[in-house]
Formats: C-alpha cells, sequence, structure tokens
C-alpha cells in the first residue's frame, strides 16, 4: 500500500491496521487503541463531547490478537492504553510484564455524582518471554501528567508520549502506532530521533498528524536534561 506520508525517518499509512499490521516491521509498539463499546458509548463520548466520540470501538478479543501479533513481532517493549479489566486477560496469555497506571490530576469528574471519579488509565506493559531492559531505572510504572487537548477526541498528552518514547524506546528503533490518531506518537518519536511508523484509517487524523510533522515550531520543548532522561511539557 502506498504511504499517505513518507518523510525523514516517518512513515503513516491511511488505513485499517488489522489489514495492513502484518506487513509492518518495528521494534516497539506505543499506542493507545479504542476502547470498547460500551465505553465508548456510556462514558467517554460523555466526558469528551457528550455527541460521541466520531470513531468506531474495538472489542476485547480483537484487541488482545492484535497485542499478540505486536507482541510477536516486536522486538522489544509494547506499551498500549487499555480497559483495566482487560488486564486479568492479558496475564492469562502471559503478555503481560507489568500493569500501569496514568494519574490524571486534572481528569474528569463523575458527572453522576454518585460515586468517586476514576481519575487514572490503565497502562499495559507487554513484551515477549524472559527479561527486557527499559531506561526507567527503578522508577514505578505510575505516570502523573495532566490531560491535554490534541488534534484528536482521546489524544494523549506529549509529555506522557515522551515518556514511554524515552523509557520503553532507543535512539534508532522503530516505533509502531496502529491507532495513530492525530499523530502524537509518530511526531514525539521524530523529535526523539527514532523512526515511527502510524497507521490510521480515519483520513482527517492523517492530515493532522502529516501536518504536525511539517511544523517547524513544535508544541513542547525539553525543560530538564539530567544524566537520565529528558523531561518534556505538553
Amino acid at each position: 500500500m502506498k504511504p499517505y506520508y513518507e518523510k525523514d525517518g516517518v512513515v503513516i499509512y491511511c488505513g485499517d491496521c488489522r489489514e495492513l499490521g502484518a506487513e509492518m516491521i518495528y521494534d516497539n509498539v506505543i499506542t493507545d487503541p479504542p476502547y470498547g463499546e460500551w465505553t465508548h458509548g456510556n462514558h467517554l463520548s460523555k466526558v469528551v463531547n457528550r455527541k460521541g466520540l466520531g470513531f468506531h470501538s474495538i472489542g476485547k478479543v480483537e484487541l488482545l490478537d492484535l497485542v499478540v501479533e505486536w507482541v510477536e513481532k516486536s522486538t522489544s517493549w509494547v506499551v498500549f492504553t487499555c480497559e483495566w479489566h482487560y488486564m486479568h486477560l492479558l496475564d492469562e496469555k502471559g503478555l503481560l510484564k507489568r500493569f500501569g497506571i496514568w494519574v490524571k490530576p486534572n481528569g474528569a469528574p463523575q458527572f453522576t455524582g454518585d460515586r468517586p471519579g476514576t481519575g487514572w488509565e490503565a497502562v499495559a506493559v507487554c513484551h515477549k518471554s524472559g527479561k527486557m531492559k527499559w531506561n526507567g531505572g527503578g522508577k514505578h510504572a505510575v505516570w502523573t501528567i495532566p490531560r491535554s487537548n490534541g488534534g484528536h477526541p482521546t489524544a494523549k498528552p506529549v509529555r506522557l508520549v515522551g515518556e514511554f518514547i524515552e523509557q520503553f524506546t532507543n535512539q534508532g528503533s522503530v516505533v509502531y502506532d496502529p491507532f495513530m490518531g492525530s499523530g502524537t506518537t509518530v511526531v514525539v518519536a521524530k523529535l526523539l530521533n527514532r523512526k515511527a511508523i502510524g497507521i490510521e484509517v480515519e483520513e482527517r487524523f492523517c492530515e493532522i498528524a502529516a501536518k504536525q510533522l511539517e511544523q517547524t515550531v513544535i508544541d513542547f520543548v525539553p525543560v530538564k536534561k539530567t544524566n537520565r532522561k529528558h523531561f518534556f511539557r505538553g
């Protein structure tokens, strides 16, 4: 399939990752898959715009099949956000290495007021059997980063994606995002000297991603440098 965009080590395809993914070659997966039908219809649509998210949900069996493919094909880490109750299914298949959490200090409240709000999102950290090195040292699998707006209804903060890429990938590696959205992962991967492959079924989001990749002024900059890592603000 002809790429929608290809430049400076970044390739974008406009299509369905379930059809195109088998052809991709990559080292890592950093992605944000859609949630299930109930969550899309009963929770996320209310949080985002109360009119629906404008993109399709994905079933748990379908997602698990994809995760199996990602882990088998990748040479390193597979990191993605998902519904927390999927974690035991990933664990049963021997895919889950750590149940991580993204804490959202400015997360949406519980609009019904009948119970506490969630305030966090699950992060699945997976890889093949055996040991795998990461760049986070003894850091916990907890990322406390505020939500931020982007070009997609459920866009993840630039800083969160930046930390995933710095901690779980290495310079020169190929980062794959099969649910690219508006392109945060591929843009940040490029800035951090990684190659990237993104697949997105909606052309309008591919267009946003391509425009972001062509920008000369980026909406985040390094704010602190240590011997171990960079910190970004989004």
